[in-house]
């Protein structure tokens, strides 16, 4: 195995010591995408809030300190599991917090549950993309938000350990996408011009 391709897999599914150093890399990586989550999650009080994807749970631990909600993950990785269990152990004690290993394209929630879902740099390893999003849509209520923060195929083309491994999408592939699986008022918000997106759609019954 090639660095690169160690990296990308990292990136991927982290493990090991190597996973725990990409999820450190990711948060200053991520920050811009941190930002815009915080800014368009919905900070009802009581709602119900899916993070896919958590990583080593930073996301998670920055809102629940500043919204009254009850905040869900999953992710792929054991590893990321335990370390986002340890880092938001407050919430996980007092059940404010619950995380589980799982795969985007098999949710483990029922229907019309959450307020708010959100991914932060994950839509590169979905095995299924229209999977993923059916999946999103069945779990969010009538009304609720889907977001999805990104880079673009542009820029990821520029990184070398995005060789392999990664699906890429320019701005336009993913609002079309959106659309095609159900979403409506899907906008693209840029992040960073030429680099980085957030995706928002919303979940409305009977239309």
């Amino acid at each position: 195995m090639s660095i690169k391709e160690y990296i990308g897999g990292q990136c991927a599914d982290p493990e090991g010591l190597g996973g725990l150093a990409c999820a450190k890399f990711m948060n200053f990586f991520n920050a811009e995408h941190y930002r815009a989550v915080k800014k368009f999650v919905c900070k009802l009080d009581g709602a119900r809030i899916l993070d896919i994807g958590f990583g080593n749970g930073v996301t998670i631990k920055k809102l629940s300190k500043n919204i009254n909600a009850k905040f869900y993950g999953v992710d792929i990785s054991a590893d990321m599991v335990e370390k986002a269990k340890r880092k938001n152990r407050d919430g996980v004690n007092t059940n404010k917090v619950i995380l589980q290993q799982g795969k985007a394209e098999e949710l483990p929630y029922n229907d019309d549950f959450f307020d708010t879902v959100y991914t932060v740099n994950t839509i590169y390893f979905w095995e299924d993309t229209a999977k993923v999003l059916d999946e999103v849509r069945r779990v969010l209520k009538d009304g609720g938000n889907f977001i999805c923060t990104f880079y673009t195929k542009g820029y990821l083309d520029k990184l070398p350990y995005c060789d392999t491994g990664f699906g890429k999408f320019t701005p336009q592939q993913v609002r079309s996408m959106a659309r095609e699986r159900g979403f409506h008022d899907v906008k693209v918000k840029i992040l960073s011009d030429c680099k980085a997106y957030c995706l928002i759609g919303t979940k409305i019954e009977g239309e």
